[in-house]
């Protein structure tokens, strides 16, 4: 039974050789050499560069401006059909 703390020096590590604070992460969270408290909290920060979360693009015509795609959608939203109540009753709906 051991009383009295280990007052000893810790093993000398070899220093991480990173180029990028990326690389460092990585090397973190792959060292098994390390507790996995710092190991995961290297994986989390890691993560969204790693893999980039999903996002919508909008895409716009190089000879066309915002306001003219917005025209246009104008214009198809008028095309919507309205099914009036005399016209659910010719469709056999009540």
């Amino acid at each position: 039974m051991q009383l009295l703390p280990d007052l000893s020096e810790p093993e000398a590590r070899t220093p991480i050789e990173a180029t990028s604070s990326l690389e460092l992460l990585r090397s973190v969270y792959s060292d098994p050499g390390q507790p996995i408290t710092r190991r995961l909290r290297a994986a989390i920060a890691a993560l969204p560069f790693e893999h980039p979360k999903l996002a919508v693009v909008a895409s716009m015509h190089a000879n066309e401006g915002f306001a003219a795609q917005l025209e246009a959608a104008i214009a198809r939203s008028r095309n919507v059909i309205e099914v009036s109540a005399s016209n659910k009753d010719s469709l056999g709906r009540s």
